[in-house]
């Protein structure tokens, strides 16, 4: 589809970066159901049929102190976003780029702790299926978190230019979607992973 010709001033359900963004998280969202569904078909099977139990006898479970700091963090970057959109609506384009900047150190600051996280883990990806779990999703939404800061330092520049105002918002809009996405996808993983290990059925 040829899109040159098409309007960056939209901001409603009609353009198809709506429905690019929309499709991207459908995706993402899928690819999280599917790994944290074999995370407990898998819990089951090894519970079940009496093999290593769950996580496998043996395993240092990961700190919680971490990624529930980090919990809380994202929910700033998601915050921030949201706020955002209500000052590009105000025409304060430049507050915005200041804005986005802070989202991005804080999620920087996400990464960092994440990384710390990881090195701290007793096990390496391949000790045990709850272990690659671990692993998997973790640096899965290291990634998505990564592309967030991206994403935004580009919106940001654009939006401390005086590019973005009350008419022409859709990439902030799209930017601030994704970030909903990242906040909204971790603390699913943090219980399942970080918790539910702790937990005596």
């Amino acid at each position: 589809m040829n899109v040159a010709g098409r309007t960056r001033y939209h901001s409603d359900l009609k353009h198809p970066y709506w429905w690019g963004i929309l499709g991207l998280i459908i995706i993402e969202v899928t690819v999280i159901a599917i790994f944290l569904a074999s995370y407990f078909y898998l819990w089951i099977v090894n519970v079940s049929t009496g093999r290593m139990g769950w996580p496998a006898q043996g395993t240092v479970l990961p700190p919680v102190l971490i990624p529930a700091i980090n919990t809380g963090l994202l929910l700033f970057c998601g915050w921030s976003m949201w706020y955002g959109g209500i000052l590009i609506k105000k025409n304060k384009s430049k507050e915005f780029a200041y804005l986005a900047l802070a989202c991005c150190v804080v999620a920087g600051l996400v990464l960092y702790l994440r990384w710390i996280q990881m090195e701290m883990l007793e096990f390496d990806w391949g000790t045990n299926a709850y272990a690659s779990f671990v692993w998997v999703l973790t640096g899965f939404h290291f990634l998505h978190v990564l592309a967030g800061i991206l994403g935004t330092l580009v919106i940001g520049w654009f939006s401390y230019k005086g590019y973005y105002n009350e008419q022409r918002m859709l990439g902030v809009q799209i930017d601030t979607i994704y970030w909903y996405y990242i906040v909204a996808a971790w603390p699913p993983i943090y219980f399942v992973l970080y918790w539910t290990p702790r937990i005596t059925w």
